[in-house]
């Protein structure tokens, strides 16, 4: 059962954006322009030098997350197998440290911010738009909330029995539909390095980076986890990508015939997606 196997992770960061609508400003330019619901001003309160390190830091994050996990509804639950709830775990905290060590020194320059905003900003400073130093530590969080999936059998509300029976139904239908969708996102992302190994080896005059490669082994090493229904096409796919993988960017470069070769194995392996 996949309620053994996997569990439901909701990722969340906040970020103070450091900006600030400014009404009168909005006005102003309105009424230069003969202008009205035009538009409206937004002022930058901090450097934005000083802010773009922890936005850089939580995209980081959230790709991560994206790539260890699979999709499973739209309120910001995604799946995560139990096999790399350890690594998730490990490196979730290591990223948090770094987003801590950076809100830090963010408020440690803070009060010089604030003053150098009075000569940037000039007659649109305003004092209290800023929050006090020691505030700021609460509008940066990185947050990870696990859940159980849904089983049928655990559905003991106080309902007639041809309702509960209804809902139970509905609930694992719900759940054999996700994880098939979870199962199109793992040939998804196979389709998608595959793709561009093959269009980037098919033109023998194409130059490419080696993430080309190294791209495609990053899948690989998460994939089987994410096999989570053990799906026969995309565990026999896995053995032939990772052969394909075994030879260096640097002999692609340098062997046209050992290019050519990867490029239609690529190819073959392409065919064998069951979607288009």
């Amino acid at each position: 059962m996949i309620q053994s196997r996997a569990m439901l992770a909701r990722l969340s960061i906040s970020q103070w954006t450091a900006r600030k609508h400014d009404g009168s400003v909005s006005r102003e330019v309105e009424r230069a322009h003969a202008a009205h619901d035009a538009g409206r001003y937004n002022k930058l309160l901090v450097s934005k030098v000083l802010l773009d390190p922890l936005a850089k830091l939580a995209g980081v994050i959230r790709t991560y997350h994206y790539e260890m996990t699979l999709p499973w509804n739209d309120a910001g639950e995604r799946l995560l197998p139990s096999t790399l709830f350890a690594k998730y775990t490990d490196q979730i905290r290591k990223y948090r440290g770094e987003f801590n060590t950076l809100v830090t020194e963010l408020v440690r320059t803070y009060p010089a911010e604030v003053q150098a905003a009075r000569n940037r900003l000039g007659t649109m400073y305003n004092p209290g738009d800023y929050p006090d130093a020691s505030d700021l530590y609460r509008r940066f969080d990185i947050a990870i909330e696990f859940t159980a999936i849904p089983d049928a059998k655990d559905f003991r509300v106080d309902v007639s029995d041809e309702a509960a029976e209804e809902i139970r139904e509905q609930i694992t239908n719900t759940v054999t539909q996700r994880q098939k969708d979870a199962v199109q996102d793992c040939y998804r992302r196979v389709h998608e390095v595959v793709s561009k190994i093959q269009q980037r080896l098919s033109d023998k005059d194409a130059t490419f980076r080696d993430s080309l490669i190294q791209n495609a082994r990053d899948l690989m090493a998460v994939l089987p986890s994410l096999n989570i229904t053990n799906d026969p096409v995309l565990t026999g796919l896995y053995c032939e990508i990772d052969t394909l993988l075994e030879v260096t960017p640097g002999a692609l470069r340098n062997n046209p015939t050992k290019r050519q070769e990867t490029a239609d194995a690529a190819d073959a392996i392409l065919a064998k997606l069951p979607w288009k």
